[in-house]
């Protein structure tokens, strides 16, 4: 009897033991994910990851040492949708504070603690405030989400990775710059919303901290006093020219490059050119830039490749396509002028030429040996001109320009519709102002996320299964095993 009984008791403490240990292993593992947020993202594009373009940001703030704070108030209580916002939203500070060593947040309920809310003069609920040392960008609730769909079937995006990415961008540069666009000879105008405007492109950098301002060198000012470009213009945009520069404005343009004023020079075929162009050590030769591998179904737009350059590595990278209309080629001058240094930006393929009309092939265009040129064709390149030549004054420093056969790609037709457009003129403003640790912050992946929301509700039924019915069950195991063994 005293046996059995032993045995009996040996039995059920090995499997109380057991499920105990089992209970305080899951205890553990739940407050060790909990804690440290350790997660594995096996969605097929990694939406659920921070994007590149925001790890990118972060990795320049990270450089610059300078602390960033993030202060998210939470949204009302009692609606349907408040605990998926506020869930959300401290998820994705979760990644970017794992990710970034300058960048620190803080949650703040915003109905407890008024105090904290008037100090920073918010006065509305779910906004995020980023500051960094005097800089500061708010964010409303409604640039972090997007309700879309009507009734029973609308649903709630989160586009709150989109928002900060936008926020760290304004304060890598707190203060506005301006891009000064060329006009006066038929360009397309940053005003203009239709499909040959620039609308796009000022919306564009506006999110870059640029704004974008007309400049026309032809009239005086009020005044009377000659045209120039602005002291503060960080860049300008020669884009589309439809009737040749005047001496005077060739005059002005030489002496802002003079000063080591970076320029942006997209061109077309047929259209007149800056005089100035071939003392930058490029030429544009008549013709268009074609290609056998075409992007469908145009027969006008060669796909160009990247070369390796600091505009290029990050759309090389992810792989993106720049959409170019019939674009002029353009010659790189042998030798160069002394003082200029010239690297291709995008080429055309192996098999591009310079297409100068003769016979077609059902309407796509043929290389014919006697009237075309060979190839392979270069599409754009970036200049450098140094103080030692004979553009760019001893004491200023070196001026870059870019120079691209075509000015279609930065329209409102195409800016947003070719993927690698928008990222190519972002990366090519950055390289032209000399902010080189920005370049590649904007390329990426999409803005959208996919998401699991669930409630409240629906998060504490997963926890309770989690600590209470899963050991419950390994308890409820032990007990029957041991009864079991107990009529043995």
């Amino acid at each position: 009897m005293k046996q059995q009984l032993r045995r009996r008791l040996a039995y059920g403490s090995n499997a109380t033991l057991v499920t105990v240990m089992v209970v305080l292993v899951l205890v553990l593992l739940y407050v060790m994910a909990d804690s440290h947020r350790v997660r594995w993202d096996f969605s097929a594009d990694a939406s659920n990851t921070l994007q590149a373009d925001t790890e990118s940001k972060l990795s320049v703030l990270d450089q610059d040492g300078q602390q960033v704070t993030i202060t998210a108030f939470t949204h009302q209580r009692g609606k349907d949708d408040t605990y998926f916002r506020d869930r959300a939203v401290r998820d994705l500070l979760v990644e970017i504070d794992m990710a970034s060593s300058s960048v620190s947040y803080r949650i703040v309920d915003f109905d407890k603690e008024r105090l904290t809310a008037e100090r920073l003069g918010v006065t509305d609920y779910g906004r995020i405030v980023v500051q960094r040392g005097k800089d500061r960008v708010d964010i409303k609730d409604r640039d972090l989400f997007r309700r879309t769909g009507k009734r029973a079937d609308h649903k709630l995006n989160f586009m709150g990775e989109a928002a900060l990415s936008r926020a760290f961008a304004q304060i890598l540069a707190p203060t506005r710059r301006v891009a000064y666009v060329l006009q006066g000879h038929g360009e397309p105008a940053p005003s203009d919303r239709g499909p040959s405007g620039l609308s796009d492109l000022v919306s564009a950098l506006d999110i870059e901290r640029y704004d974008v301002e007309p400049l026309d060198l032809l009239r005086t000012d009020r005044d009377g006093a000659a045209p120039t470009v602005p002291g503060d213009a960080t860049l300008v945009i020669v884009a589309g020219l439809h009737g040749p520069l005047a001496p005077q404005e060739e005059d002005v343009l030489l002496g802002y490059l003079g000063r080591g004023g970076p320029m942006l020079l997209a061109l077309d075929a047929g259209a007149p050119t800056p005089v100035f162009l071939p003392r930058l050590g490029v030429r544009m030769p008549d013709g268009l830039a074609m290609d056998k591998v075409l992007i469908f179904p145009y027969k006008d737009r060669p796909v160009p490749v990247y070369k390796r350059h600091p505009i290029t590595i990050a759309l090389r990278e992810s792989k993106q396509v720049t959409v170019l209309v019939a674009p002029a080629p353009l010659r790189i001058s042998d030798p160069l002028p002394v003082g200029t240094r010239v690297d291709p930006v995008m080429v055309g393929g192996r098999d591009s030429w310079i297409e100068r009309g003769g016979e077609t092939d059902g309407g796509t265009p043929i290389y014919q040996a006697d009237i075309d040129g060979e190839g392979p064709t270069t599409l754009a390149v970036a200049v450098q001109l140094l103080p030692t030549g004979d553009i760019v004054r001893s004491s200023k420093p070196t001026a870059r320009v870019l120079v691209i056969g075509d000015s279609e790609w930065l329209t409102n037709s195409l800016l947003l519709e070719g993927p690698g457009n928008k990222d190519l003129l972002i990366n090519t403003i950055h390289w032209l102002a000399g902010d080189d640790a920005r370049l590649g912050a904007t390329v990426g992946r999409r803005t959208a996320q996919r998401r699991l929301a669930l409630t409240k509700k629906e998060t504490g039924r997963l926890r309770a299964i989690s600590l209470f019915l899963m050991p419950g069950l390994v308890a409820l195991l032990g007990l029957i095993t041991w009864n079991s063994r107990r009529g043995r």
